[in-house]
């Protein structure tokens, strides 16, 4: 016999639990794929789940950093909000001082990626030179206010730890991943970027190569802006690449051919490819990923900052993840595992 509540049409509104069988916890643990700043957004992902953009407690996010997801009981388990890193990332960044503006009392430093003005402590700055830089934890860890220069690191001269007999400081191994602050594709038969595949494939940000079904050549471009300068590197000892394929338009193994370039942010127009040492993944079907090496000769140029990305250049026709915004998602398409030294 039907309730009151069918006979009144009451029943549909009423919250959906989780499903039979399913975990009943409140948190899960998630991995950050993306950050929008200005809207207090994370973009986040469960178990290699496309990307998900929800509010986002205020903190310092490591790139691809695993986070705390809050789940609701009432709507299947939807994940409604980001708590927070299991691991919050540093409230001290490296920085280079682009300029000095005196007048106005404002360093513009390279930081964390990009390029910021910054008021500063009393001190003597110079272009070139590294300071130290404050970040807000109450806003996801922008940078705010220049404490001092970095008297134990000098950037010019990696071998000579220290700056003072005092404390002469010491070289430590560190490792960190980097993700690509921006990707896509440069055809050249149209001087276009990001015309092709666009509705799938991982989208407008996939790395294409070669020329097929019409495209034209292709090359692909993933940059890093300041994000490897800014590590303060002694030395860079390594650099491995997370690369994916992302296209499925034929099942034949394709390799995709890495080569540093110069560009560290959107380039307005054509690509430009440093004559430096290439570097070859194996041969990859659909979906499959490998771990490249680059080559020794290239790591100082990352580390100086004459290299800030990395093209795609091969003449097999394939696409690869970049900053994906459609499925295949791989949240460490085009990452750079970085292993170098740095003072402390």
């Amino acid at each position: 016999m039907p309730s009151n509540l069918d006979l009144f049409g009451l029943a549909d509104p009423l919250p959906d639990g989780l499903t039979p069988g399913t975990d009943s916890g409140a948190l899960v643990t998630g991995r950050l794929l993306g950050l929008d700043i200005p809207r207090g957004l994370a973009q986040v992902s469960v178990g290699g789940s496309d990307g998900l953009w929800v509010p986002a407690d205020p903190a310092i996010y490591p790139p691809d950093a695993l986070v705390r997801l809050l789940r609701s009981p009432l709507d299947g388990g939807r994940i409604t909000m980001c708590l927070g890193p299991l691991s919050p990332g540093a409230e001290l960044a490296w920085g280079r001082v682009v300029s000095v503006n005196a007048a106005v009392g404002l360093l513009k430093v390279a930081v964390l990626g990009t390029e910021v003005d910054l008021p500063y402590n009393p001190g003597t700055y110079n272009a070139g030179t590294w300071v130290h830089v404050l970040r807000a934890p109450s806003r996801f860890g922008t940078p705010y206010f220049v404490s001092g220069p970095s008297g134990n690191y000098n950037g010019d001269s990696p071998g000579t730890p220290g700056g003072g007999a005092s404390n002469p400081g010491s070289l430590v191994t560190r490792t960190a991943t980097i993700v690509p602050a921006w990707s896509g594709s440069w055809r050249s038969r149209f001087s276009t970027w990001d015309q092709w595949n666009t509705n799938r494939y991982g989208g407008r940000s996939t790395l294409w190569q070669g020329d097929g079904f019409g495209s034209g050549p292709m090359t692909g471009l993933a940059v890093y802006g300041e994000r490897v300068v800014s590590l303060g590197a002694a030395e860079i000892l390594s650099i491995g690449v997370s690369v994916y394929r992302a296209d499925s338009s034929d099942n034949i193994a394709k390799a995709a051919v890495l080569q540093p370039s110069p560009h560290g942010s959107f380039p307005g127009g054509a690509p430009v490819i440093s004559p430096a040492a290439a570097v070859a993944t194996p041969g990859l079907l659909p979906n499959g990923g490998a771990f490249v090496m680059l080559p020794a000769s290239v790591l100082e140029g990352f580390r100086t900052g004459a290299f800030k990305g990395l093209a795609t250049v091969g003449s097999a026709y394939a696409g690869f993840s970049g900053t994906p915004e459609r499925a295949p998602v791989h949240a460490d398409g085009m990452a750079l595992s970085v292993t170098y030294t740095v003072l402390q």
